[in-house]
């Protein structure tokens, strides 16, 4: 009947949706250990391609930029996925109040069909035929409604699927970017990016494992049950105050600053060097960079925010804040460093090759990637509501 078939609609929904959002595999240890050795035979082996023509070079850049947007097409897509996979999830929900609403008074009872009841209970032949009419609406919708609600789980089941697909295409992209980046950024002194060299990639992995092996994790140990982090609800601004000064490219060239090669975050100008800064949402300490030849003083920090894994940075500090280490967690108000970008430029006498002028350099990326930032950044836009840049008539934004 149509009710035991309602009931396996039911079981099998509430299948369906235990797998949203999909697993993501847990990651140990071991994992880091993995990453830091793929890192250092890479190091190995581009020592080997030290001098690059600039034909190379150029075909490098050029497979980079293909790759990047590669990258942004299947992210944008993958957003779009969750989005549908959000509201079919909400519409399934809805759909199911309604049938077990109607299944809950059209239900089988005491042996007997409430149809018939119904039928039976006619006062005359008129009434009878009014309420064979009644009867055969109700039993059609309710047979349109379960037919519905099944099309509905099957389409869900399927997006399902295709997201875990474009989520496969996505890593593979992102690692053949790496890949390339640290080829690129190991070879070319000349070509500047605020980031990290395989280098300093290397010794970032290092502290973290560290950090976790002092915790007491163990190496095929899941990280997050060793290593307890807070569950941010939301997003704030790094700043108190400020004004977006410089845009979002990805590994795109900036035209906005001629030193530069890609710009994976957003500069939030309009501040004196001096200005706090403190973390986008509670997390934990990632890594800490001093005097970086392209990004100056550094403070990446690894988030949970809705129980998704991010991982933030902010670049041309003027000083970093009290009390900093790796691990450390910190909540939206704790000081992580103050502005910088002006004193600290290489163009005022100090160490940073790619500022001019007083800005934070406010970055985003998925997961917790504090090694390999870059090929896992996005727009902070596609989760901030900044205004548009200062240069094109955009104002202020406030905590």
């Amino acid at each position: 009947s149509k009710v035991i078939v309602m009931k396996k609609i039911t079981i099998v929904l509430s299948a369906i949706l235990m797998l949203i959002p999909i697993c993501v595999k847990a990651e140990t240890l071991q994992d880091k250990y993995n990453q830091l050795a793929a890192l250092q035979a890479q190091y190995n082996e581009n020592k080997n391609k030290k001098n690059l023509t600039q034909t190379q070079i150029n075909k490098l850049n050029g497979e980079i930029s293909t790759i990047s947007a590669q990258i942004k097409t299947t992210r944008a897509e993958i957003v779009q996925a969750e989005k549908d996979i959000e509201n079919s999830k909400k519409e399934i929900e809805e759909k199911k109040v309604e049938t077990d609403g109607l299944i809950q008074f059209l239900q089988v009872s005491n042996g007997g069909n409430i149809y018939l009841e119904y039928l039976m209970d006619a006062e005359n032949y008129t009434d009878f035929i009014y309420r064979y009419e009644v009867v055969k609406q109700l039993t059609n919708y309710n047979s349109d409604l379960i037919d519905e609600l099944e099309t509905m789980i099957v389409e869900l089941n399927k997006k399902e699927k295709e997201l875990a697909s474009k989520q496969v295409k996505l890593e593979k992209d992102r690692k053949e970017l790496t890949e390339k980046v640290n080829t690129l950024s190991y070879n070319l002194a000349s070509i500047q990016h605020e980031g990290l060299s395989i280098e300093d990639n290397i010794k970032v992995l290092k502290e973290e494992i560290a950090a976790y092996e002092s915790k007491g994790c163990s190496r095929n140990q899941d990280l997050s049950s060793c290593n307890a982090m807070i569950n941010a609800r939301g997003w704030v601004y790094p700043l108190a105050k400020g004004c977006v000064t410089s845009e979002y490219t990805g590994f795109n060239q900036r035209y906005d600053y001629s030193g530069g090669w890609g710009h994976h975050a957003i500069d939030l100008g309009c501040n004196n060097e001096g200005t706090p800064v403190t973390p986008a949402a509670g997390g934990q300490i990632a890594a800490i960079v001093e005097h970086y030849k392209c990004g100056g003083n550094m403070v990446y920090i690894y988030h949970k925010v809705n129980g998704k894994a991010y991982t933030t940075v902010y670049m041309h500090l003027l000083k970093f804040g009290s009390n900093l280490y790796v691990g450390k967690t910190v909540t939206e108000k704790t000081v992580i460093g103050y502005v910088g970008g002006y004193s600290t430029s290489t163009a005022h006498g100090g160490y940073d090759g790619c500022t001019t002028g007083a800005h934070l350099h406010f970055g985003m990326a998925d997961g917790h990637h504090a090694t390999g930032f870059e090929s896992y950044s996005f727009n902070p836009r596609n989760l901030y509501a900044f205004p548009k840049s200062i240069f094109d008539g955009g104002g202020y934004f406030y905590r």
